[in-house]
């Protein structure tokens, strides 16, 4: 299965992510309600969209044959 590098935005989306829920892990209050109980989806979320952004193929781009 050939791996390809993951768009920049989904990058930086899936960065984010793994941010806050690392922040939201943290003994610190955000003042994001909702945040700091579901702070292991985010993270997982973030690892599954960089995975899934891997193994995607981009469309944009016209395949060579």
């Amino acid at each position: 299965m050939p791996l390809r590098a993951p768009n920049i935005a989904l990058f930086v989306i899936s960065g984010c992510l793994a941010m806050l829920g690392v922040l939201a892990s943290l003994p610190i209050s955000l003042p994001i309600p909702g945040l700091t109980g579901n702070s292991a989806w985010y993270i997982f979320l973030a690892w599954f969209l960089l995975a899934a952004g891997t193994v995607v193929r981009p469309t944009s781009t016209p395949e060579r044959e």
